[in-house]
């Protein structure tokens, strides 16, 4: 028999946040079939039609803002149920779900949660990377409450805590003979691989740069890009944590902009008024000492 559990409801309200079956499957790490096969499971359960398609927007119907309503309610206290629970058995099974976009997840939070795991052994981490994009959706959905990004969000719906400063640099091949220094309308002449609308990098540079750029590919990873960059003739704007390895192996160079330099502020954001459980607000704490600021 089927039932309205915790999991169908934290599917279906990640579904109606982000108004995207894709995107829900993607944060939630399941397949786009399965969360496809929930929702039709609770309208089959409810007689009722929970969503539909508007202008190519997903929207929910009067019937899907109904259950959305009280699922909110359910899950909200749900978490405080099993924060409570936590809270009483101290670090014991305590789970840590972190949302960090790319350049972040994948280059500077490695260590901090590989020594904080170190130091507290018995907890379990799940860390979802994505575009800082994603992962502020990921916490404006509730499928984790602490969201580290790259970019400058502006909500009055998170509270925003800066706690490192990135630099964003030009990258070419060793092999490419673009000049040293160049001027910002020099950028023109070249071809760009960037990464895609969402990245906080891209907003960064195109807001430092205050013009567009000759972009031929678009690539989700800044990893690729980097590789990409090593064997053509196309210019990048990278996280300076993620050229390091190639420009100290001598693959890449780093191309100065005349009057310009790119810096950015990595940040933790949270729901404003969300209750961080006893190892979100740990591990909050932490990446704060830890981090450059």
């Amino acid at each position: 028999m089927e039932v309205l559990d915790y999991h169908k409801l934290k599917i279906f309200k990640t579904v109606a946040d982000l108004k995207s079956f894709s995107k829900a499957a993607e944060i939630l790490f399941l397949s786009q079939p399965t969360v496809t096969l929930q929702i039709k499971k609770i309208e089959n359960y409810l007689g009722v039609t929970l969503f539909q398609r508007k202008k190519n927007q997903l929207e929910l119907t009067e019937e899907g803002k109904i259950l959305y309503r009280y699922a909110s309610k359910i899950l909200d206290d749900y978490t405080q149920l099993e924060n409570e629970i936590s809270s009483l058995l101290s670090l014991s099974k305590s789970f840590l779900f972190i949302g960090a976009s790319s350049t972040i997840g994948e280059y500077y939070l490695p260590e901090i949660l590989s020594d904080f795991y170190k130091e507290n052994p018995d907890i379990k981490v799940n860390l979802f990377v994505g575009n800082s994009k994603e992962v502020a959706d990921g916490v404006l959905s509730k499928v984790f409450n602490i969201g580290l990004v790259e970019d400058n969000i502006e909500s009055n719906k998170f509270d925003i805590r800066p706690f490192c400063i990135d630099e964003i640099i030009l990258i070419a091949s060793a092999k490419n003979n673009v000049p040293e220094v160049l001027k910002i309308d020099d950028l023109k002449k070249f071809k760009f691989v960037s990464r895609e609308v969402g990245s906080g990098t891209r907003n960064v540079v195109e807001e430092a740069l205050g013009t567009d750029l000759n972009t031929v590919m678009e690539v989700s990873s800044s990893k690729a890009i980097v590789n990409i960059v090593e064997n053509t003739d196309f210019l990048a704007f990278v996280s300076k944590l993620v050229a390091l390895k190639s420009l100290s192996e001598g693959f890449i160079k780093s191309i100065n902009i005349e009057n310009v330099s790119i810096k950015r502020k990595f940040s933790i954001i949270t729901q404003k008024n969300v209750r961080l459980s006893f190892i979100e607000n740990k591990f909050f704490v932490y990446l704060c000492k830890k981090g450059c600021i």
